[in-house]
């Protein structure tokens, strides 16, 4: 396998990660930041469901690694949801701001745990 292919390979899964974060995005519609919330916990339970599935990262072939990772990274935002928490602290509340960081890293972080103990 040559560093070229992994590389196509996390670039594949990347692109097809963000065509599918753009697809949800113009779906799921609403003045609170929804769609960005949906796609970083679904992306941290899918992330939690394919390493449990796997027995753990290190187990992953180098190639499978490089698409799971690339797909995660290009569906997942953390760009837009610190931009999007910004936006909420200027148009309404530091509250909504707080909420939306609140919300978004309780749940990602037991998506991720989930993900990894329905694997178990």
């Amino acid at each position: 396998m040559t560093d070229l292919y992994l590389h196509a390979m996390f670039a594949l899964g990347g692109g097809l990660g963000a065509v599918l974060r753009h697809w949800l995005a113009l779906r799921v519609t609403h003045d609170l930041p929804y769609s960005t919330l949906i796609v970083n916990v679904f992306g941290s339970l899918l992330l939690g469901l394919w390493i449990g599935y796997l027995g753990g990262s290190a187990e992953m072939g180098e190639e499978e690694k490089r698409l799971v990772f690339g797909f995660c990274g290009g569906f997942t935002t953390f760009s837009s949801f610190a931009y999007q928490s910004l936006q909420l602290h200027r148009e309404r509340t530091i509250y909504f701001a707080a909420g939306n960081i609140l919300i978004s890293l309780v749940l990602c972080w037991f998506a991720l745990w989930l993900g990894l103990m329905l694997m178990r």
